[in-house]
């Protein structure tokens, strides 16, 4: 049984249908004839996103890009193992464990840089980034935990794709907007990067309640 999903994902918007056929129909076939694995792809994905803690070290740009190429694999990796048949469930587990990591990776990232980079209120930062890093593992958790009592669930405002796309452009965008209006006080303090984080965490932790609710009012009913 598969829950509704109160609003689209954004594999279902029109640019989420180009994005996931260019990776079906180009970025999949050239991995194949490279005769790359699945789960390689998977372990390149986390190096890359390893490589998101010294990228935001050094800019919130680049860390954005980290992220969004971390991201990118990750969407290849399964889309690799559908076409050439080598789905696995062993794989499965191993993308979805290895994905909290990428998610913690680019906290730790983002901390940094602005432990080396300080604001006014680190305080208050550091609490985002706490909130952003728990609501994204609830989301997670709940899915993974409804698909093992016998409901899957795919429901809610910020799957992970949505965050991925939402924290690395956001990133970058943030250092792009500082190039453009350098004295605005509202980008070189961070106060954009702030209410990106408020959101983030906001969003991730909506999504889970979203969830949660849905998988308790239907599970006793759902199929077994």
């Amino acid at each position: 049984m598969t829950a509704k999903r109160i609003i689209p994902l954004l594999r279902e918007t029109n640019l989420g249908k180009r994005y996931l056929k260019w990776i079906e129909d180009i970025a999949v076939p050239f991995c194949s004839r490279l005769a790359l694995k699945p789960n390689t792809l998977t372990f390149i994905g986390l190096f890359f996103s390893l490589l998101t803690i010294p990228a935001y070290m050094y800019s919130l740009w680049l860390g954005g890009i980290g992220v969004l190429v971390s991201g990118t694999l990750d969407t290849l990796d399964g889309g690799l193992a559908k076409k050439t048949n080598q789905q696995t469930r062993s794989g499965a587990f191993l993308d979805a464990v290895l994905d909290r990591y990428s998610d913690f990776f680019a906290v730790v990232g983002i901390w940094l840089y602005f432990f080396i980079n300080p604001l006014e209120h680190p305080n208050l930062m550091t609490a985002l980034l706490f909130l952003f890093l728990t609501g994204s593992f609830l989301v997670s958790y709940s899915r993974a935990r409804g698909e093992g009592l016998g409901l899957s669930i795919s429901i809610g405002y910020l799957s992970r794709a949505e965050r991925v796309i939402a924290l690395g452009v956001g990133s970058i965008l943030n250092d792009l907007l500082i190039i453009i209006f350098p004295y605005q006080a509202w980008l070189t303090n961070g106060l954009l990067f702030i209410a990106l984080l408020f959101l983030l965490a906001l969003g991730t932790h909506l999504t889970a309640l979203q969830r949660i609710l849905y998988l308790y009012n239907n599970l006793d009913s759902s199929p077994k």
